[in-house]
């Protein structure tokens, strides 16, 4: 199965102040970031949908140039779909501004392709609400197309056929949540929400948790998470202090009791 991985971020971020494609979060811009989760997620290739902001974007395949970008997401979804190869049999959409999103959850919905990727339908959900990725099966592109229009994507199209979509729950593998606003970006602060939660454990950890940003905090921070790891288990097997876990595809740290199962930090 071939699943090219298209990146909605071609709007003009009105509510942000500017777009949101160049805006940065823990030293990475989100279009980088975005990429880098799509990438990681088994997409091949990654195309990036730009318009209000026209930037070189390196971990891209391809760059496409929304000119009607102003009318909505509808459009950008459509000039994305409309610029992968005959050799791609589905597309997983996401979207700039959602910087929780994982590879875990790109992963998980891609593995609903199952034996016929063509003709999938399939979305993230969180909390039962439907988010991103979606996966659109090349068998659905045109209708997908022809229906998103404005600011919409392929929402009406999943809706006009409620029995073809398949649900994907991934409330244990990111966060679609929006970031529509540069206060509600900085709350995304994967670093800072690790080692917050940390330090709310009650562990010695406190601040200096926030070294632990797993993917989201780039390869330094991911060298670092990836020692502290090994120092994680040695304190595990040597009972010394509370044991640790660390998933670094979730960007999780788990503070387990000696005697009890892991809790989500």
């Amino acid at each position: 199965m071939s699943v090219a991985g298209v990146l909605l971020a071609a709007g003009e971020g009105s509510r942000f102040g500017g777009p949101k494609a160049v805006a940065e979060l823990d030293g990475e811009r989100l279009v980088d970031r975005a990429v880098r989760v799509l990438r990681l997620g088994g997409c091949d290739p990654v195309v990036v949908v730009l318009g209000a902001a026209v930037v070189e974007v390196p971990g891209a395949d391809q760059v496409v140039v929304n000119p009607e970008w102003a009318s909505g997401m509808g459009s950008s979804l459509s000039a994305g779909l409309a610029a992968l190869s005959d050799t791609v049999d589905a597309a997983a959409v996401t979207l700039v501004d959602q910087p929780g999103l994982l590879p875990a959850a790109v992963r998980r919905v891609l593995a609903a392709g199952g034996d016929d990727p063509a003709a999938v339908l399939a979305v993230a959900t969180y909390g039962g609400q439907r988010a991103h990725p979606v996966l659109l099966g090349r068998g659905h592109w045109a209708g997908v197309a022809e229906l998103a229009v404005g600011d919409v994507g392929a929402r009406p199209y999943l809706a006009a056929h409620p029995a073809d979509v398949v649900e994907v729950a991934c409330d244990d593998a990111g966060d679609a949540t929006d970031a529509d606003t540069p206060e509600e970006l900085a709350g995304h602060g994967i670093l800072r929400r690790i080692g917050a939660g940390a330090g709310s454990a009650g562990g010695a950890l406190g601040a200096g948790m926030a070294e632990f940003g797993a993917f989201f905090g780039g390869a330094s921070a991911r060298a670092a998470v990836e020692e502290r790891q090994a120092e994680a288990f040695r304190r595990d097997e040597q009972g010394e202090g509370e044991p640790m876990d660390v998933d670094l595809d979730r960007g999780v740290v788990r503070i387990r009791p000696p005697s009890g199962p892991a809790s989500t930090g």
